[in-house]
Parts: C-alpha cells; structure tokens; sequence
C-alpha cells in the first residue's frame, strides 16, 4: 500500500463517464481537468480532505506512481482545488 508523506496525497485518478444531449454514454472521451480519488494522506496535511473524496487537483504539478499495476500520482496539498465530500 502506498503512504503519503508530509504535505502530500496521493490519488488516483477517477474516469467519469459523459453523456450526449441525446442521453447517449460517450466513451473515449479526454477530459482536460479529471476529479481524483484521494488513496493517502499524508500526516502534515492541514487541508479538510479525507480518504475516498474525490478532489480537482493540478495535474501539471503530480508526479505519477505506479505500484500493483495502476498508476497512481502524488500532489502536493497545495496543489488542491476543491474537494468533494463523500459522507455531506
């Protein structure tokens, strides 16, 4: 399992799924500013964020992870938009 340290999270990327006036699911689709997953927090955070909520982020400011086959990325807190409560 991946551990964030200091003023880090690592997250993951989430895909969401976009669909057409019509109500058709387009796949395929790069979206420029992806929400991510929060995986770890780091123990010097001081930013309201917990594991599991999703967050806009910086991409240009991660470094990508890869560990278990899935690339994960660690961004600084920092580096947090807006975050997006999983339990409100």
């Amino acid at each position: 399992m991946l551990k964030a340290m200091g003023t880090k999270i690592i997250v993951e990327r989430v895909e969401q799924e976009q669909t057409s006036a019509a109500g058709i699911v387009l796949t395929n689709m790069q979206d420029p500013n992806p929400l991510a997953r929060v995986i770890s927090i780091g123990s010097q955070v001081k930013i309201d964020v917990c594991v599991g909520d999703r967050c806009s982020i910086s991409w240009n400011n991660t470094a990508p992870q890869p560990y278990n086959g899935k690339t994960y990325y660690v961004v600084d807190e920092t580096g947090v938009f807006a975050v997006e409560k999983d339990n409100e």
